[in-house]
């Protein structure tokens, strides 16, 4: 299904800005064409869009701050190592960017933060995130 993505062979830009095909990464779960890869990649696309979905709100709650993969996963109560292909997907539809600075995971190792390029992505997805009181003026 996604022999022909090679991860190695396009710069993130590339996949940002040429990138239309939503049946291909990073609209779906990639994989390097080894069969446990390729079943991982299909069984995650099943609920790829609700994943997406998750780690979108979670980001909208703390905008414009952001946070890192291992607090996605917490928040989300996701295994790490499911959240964390999700960020990346979402960084190169260009929904969600680095913002250059990390912060300590449990483990002592720096982690990106991630935060929402902006609320207007709440839209995209069709979410309702109720507006923070503290917020009306």
């Amino acid at each position: 299904m996604q022999n022909e993505f090679d991860f190695d062979s396009q710069s993130e830009d590339t996949i940002t800005t040429t990138t239309k095909n939503k049946d291909k990464y990073p609209y779906k779960a990639g994989h390097r064409g080894i069969r446990t890869s390729i079943i991982a990649a299909e069984d995650t696309n099943k609920t790829l869009r609700r994943l997406h979905k998750q780690v979108i709100i979670e980001l909208s709650k703390v905008f414009p701050k952001g946070l890192t993969t291992s607090e996605l996963a917490n928040k989300i109560n996701r295994n790490l190592l499911t959240i964390r292909p999700r960020t990346t997907e979402l960084k190169h539809q260009g929904l969600i960017v680095d913002t250059e600075k990390d912060r300590k995971n449990e483990n002592g190792k720096p982690e990106i933060i991630y935060k929402l390029r902006g609320l207007e992505i709440l839209k995209e997805f069709n979410i309702d995130v109720p507006i923070n009181k503290s917020d009306k003026k």
